[in-house]
């Protein structure tokens, strides 16, 4: 019974991004990690569980349409997923900052749609609970690295424009600010182990916690992809495996199958930035690419949640 029960296989596989975490922290205190390596290890998360996660969004939304019984086709799907990017993008053009704020808060919803489960006959609750847990992780992750943040920031919005004074104001009171974010954090995430009274939450909560200890210490590309990669999206595909083939599923039907699935758009994905990156510095050498790649990670972000929604209802 053991060996089906998804929680219990969700801490088999979270096992090595801990010991990854570990490595890359004893490594950072031995000696600084190169910025070569810490692009490395972002863009191999990437390839390994971030993309990949975001390429199956046609057949999560396929079975979807499914259990509501409703029609699915494949091309409106894509049609109605490119409009959102689109005009996401637009918005973007238009109004940066209101864009990156958006931006800000649905990556809030995502991450605390992902790992807080659905209170049952409480939706009030559920979704306080999921908003705040995200807020406090990316609170956590944001703050620990405010010297890195900053300049990113001003990539995106101006100097003057409120958000980026409101950030100022945050980095400035991270003293008190990061300590309350990690708490509320290990409040809530206790707060649903014991309201749900999994058989395994303790350790899945302790795994999670040691990700985020190990992110404070690392700089910020390894400590984002530590936490996308290693957490969010590997934990999303394990999610995504549950709802399309079954929790308990047979052994031919494993994570890796469902990974295979999803390479015709990962690679789609990877084709376009590998094309990006030889093109920018070869047409446009001056170009920072730095805003583009943040914002093109903002426009796949809201459909993406939009469909992953409808697998966490």
């Amino acid at each position: 019974m053991a060996e089906t029960d998804p929680i219990l296989q969700k801490t088999k596989l979270v096992n090595f991004t801990v010991l990854t975490g570990v490595v890359l922290v004893a490594w950072q205190m031995l000696h600084p990690i190169p910025m070569a390596f810490q692009l490395t290890f972002l863009v191999i998360g990437l390839l390994l569980t971030g993309i990949p996660h975001g390429a199956l969004d046609h057949l999560v939304q396929q079975e979807t349409a499914k259990r509501r019984g409703k029609p699915f086709k494949l091309f409106v799907f894509l049609g109605g997923y490119l409009l959102n990017m689109l005009l996401y993008a637009l918005a973007w053009y238009v109004f940066p900052s209101f864009s990156l704020f958006f931006f800000l808060l649905i990556s809030c919803w995502h991450f605390g749609e992902t790992d807080i489960e659905t209170y049952p006959q409480q939706v009030f609750l559920t979704v306080i609970l999921r908003f705040l847990y995200g807020v406090f992780v990316l609170s956590w992750i944001l703050l620990a690295h405010k010297t890195e943040v900053g300049p990113v920031l001003l990539h995106l919005v101006p100097a003057r424009s409120l958000l980026f004074e409101q950030w100022l104001w945050l980095s400035s009171h991270a003293f008190w600010l990061l300590p309350l974010s990690g708490l509320i954090l290990l409040v809530l995430l206790l707060f649903t182990g014991f309201y749900h009274n999994y058989p395994h939450w303790s350790k899945l909560t302790l795994q999670l916690l040691a990700i985020l200890l190990c992110t404070y210490f690392l700089p910020l590309l390894p400590a984002f992809g530590l936490y996308f990669a290693g957490w969010h999206g590997l934990v999303t595909l394990f999610n995504i495996k549950g709802f399309i083939i079954g929790e308990n599923a047979a052994a031919d039907k494993t994570l890796f199958k469902i990974w295979k699935r999803a390479l015709p758009f990962s690679l789609l994905a990877i084709t376009g930035l590998l094309l990006a990156g030889y093109l920018l510095p070869r047409y446009a050498p001056l170009f920072d690419p730095l805003p583009l790649l943040f914002v093109f990670l903002s426009l796949i972000t809201l459909p993406h949640m939009q469909v992953m929604h409808g697998l966490n209802s």
